[in-house]
């Protein structure tokens, strides 16, 4: 049987009333004393058991905290929209970022005041000073996972619009410009509104240039492979592989200038001299120049060799 040692009793010395004194080097004066020493001794070991059953005891109260805490963080996350629009701010609330006021409450305000109702009371008011830093800690937690969602919808939206531009541009006459240019700006304009790195936004913009390129010549080589052969032959394409518009971008602009200065022509103008005979400058259906400038060096070579077997004999 354990015997609980209350601490007052501890704390106290042997208490002889009016009992006899005897000196402290008497036998039995030491043995007094031993005896008093040893109540001491217990009371300490008390104490310390006591602090550290206290400590084991918060330990497995924050494990089943932080327990509810992600299954809640989980239904959160799984019942927010597709773009984690307010994930954050329905778990832990909202802080003013200026006063550090809380100024709405979330899930996570319920579920902490029902957690300190539960835990024993000399327990609680370690537990409610944590309150704020558990709500910041999470609060980090869930609004990295709402930008990683919102990035995630971003990308899926932008391969829904691609891949319809992509069949608009398949099934239409790859003499229209005007339709092969709305498809490609309609890429363009959703690019330009992503939330995207500004070197990263450029090469996507160059994909996407080239991407719709290719399958504009595509289109052309379903139609018409002799011509297409033809002009995969002679046009110009950006050997670095990033197309025309980001080589422009990156710096092309100031070398632009300089071949204006010096008479020089441009990629365009060269395919435009190259196919004169063909290309009326009035024609509405006249395939723009950048059908060819903006097309990778991969997809060129592929492309011819889709042309050339196309008008191969049989």
């Amino acid at each position: 049987m354990v015997h609980i040692i209350p601490l007052f009793v501890g704390e106290r010395r042997l208490d002889t009333g009016n009992a006899v004194q005897y000196p402290d080097t008497s036998p039995v004066g030491e043995a007094m004393q031993q005896f008093g020493d040893r109540w001491q001794a217990a009371a300490e070991r008390y104490e310390q058991r006591k602090a550290q059953q206290q400590a084991f005891d918060t330990e497995i109260a924050a494990r089943r905290l932080n327990g509810e805490l992600a299954r809640a963080e989980a239904d959160a996350m799984a019942n927010s929209p597709a773009d984690g629009a307010g994930l954050h701010e329905t778990m832990y609330g909202q802080v003013d970022p200026y006063t550090g006021q809380l100024v709405k409450i979330g899930q996570f305000d319920t579920l902490f005041g029902n957690f300190l109702k539960q835990v024993p009371p000399e327990l609680r008011p370690g537990f409610a000073s944590r309150k704020e830093a558990l709500r910041e800690a999470g609060a980090i937690r869930l609004a990295l996972q709402q930008n990683q969602r919102r990035k995630q919808y971003e990308q899926d939206q932008l391969a829904e619009v691609h891949s319809a531009e992509f069949s608009n541009i398949a099934q239409s006459d790859p003499n229209d410009t005007a339709a092969f240019d709305a498809s490609r700006q309609a890429g363009l304009d959703l690019l330009a509104k992503m939330d995207l790195d500004p070197q990263i936004r450029l090469q996507a913009e160059a994909d996407w240039r080239a991407s719709t390129a290719k399958a504009r010549m595509q289109a052309l080589i379903a139609q018409d492979p002799r011509r297409a052969a033809e002009m995969l032959s002679a046009g110009p394409v950006a050997s670095d592989g990033m197309g025309e518009t980001v080589r422009t971008q990156l710096g092309a602009g100031a070398q632009g200038k300089e071949a204006t200065v010096k008479g020089q022509k441009t990629p365009d103008e060269m395919v435009a001299q190259a196919f004169g005979e063909r290309q009326s400058p009035d024609s509405d259906t006249a395939i723009p120049l950048d059908a060819i400038t903006y097309l990778k060096s991969g997809d060129l070579a592929a492309l011819k060799a889709q042309a050339n077997n196309a008008t191969a004999p049989r």
